[in-house]
């Protein structure tokens, strides 16, 4: 007798807040970031047109998901400080959703900018200088294949590759 009146009680308990409407509302996902399964590898840094870090050096590549439905947003996991070599170096980042068979393309800095880009150093300016440190993609919502690739811009020739591994991760995008 003693645990069906408990039992009662906490049903009853339960119940109420449900009659009343307490507690009822529309549930939803808080923002998930995490890193891409690979990380972007770049190299062979040879000097002098080579970068602090070593020879071969990782950039890992956080994306977040659940700030809007169907959107992703890239950033570099770790910023980099500036480097007067980083003036013409990027990311690119290539999605795929794999439910719509949507694709696209975002470049991005990885690196911190001068705080006065008058300085001699920033002489010529260059297109990764005015990138952003993240951006957000419009992938749509469901399964999103990534790809993230290093580029350089020298004078006078069109954007390489630096890229020995591509980064790349797959996504659920709600």
């Amino acid at each position: 007798m003693r645990t069906s009146f408990r039992r009662g009680v906490v049903a009853l308990a339960l119940s109420v807040p449900l009659v009343l409407g307490v507690g009822a509302g529309t549930a939803t996902a808080a923002p998930t970031t995490s890193e891409l399964l690979v990380p972007l590898v770049t190299g062979p840094e040879f000097g002098p047109a080579g970068v602090p870090g070593g020879l071969v050096q990782t950039i890992p590549i956080e994306a977040t998901v659940g700030d809007k439905p169907g959107e992703v947003r890239f950033a570099a996991a770790a910023i980099r400080p500036y480097y007067y070599q980083f003036n013409y170096r990027f990311l690119t980042v290539n999605w795929r959703n794999l439910d719509t068979g949507a694709v696209g393309a975002v470049d991005l800095r990885h690196w911190e900018a001068l705080e006065n880009p008058s300085l001699p150093i920033n002489a010529e300016p260059r297109y990764p200088v005015n990138l952003p440190l993240e951006v957000t993609a419009q992938t749509g919502a469901g399964p999103v294949v990534v790809t993230v690739t290093h580029n350089r811009e020298q004078w006078q020739a069109p954007p390489a590759s630096n890229a020995l591994i591509p980064g790349l991760g797959v996504l659920f995008v709600p």
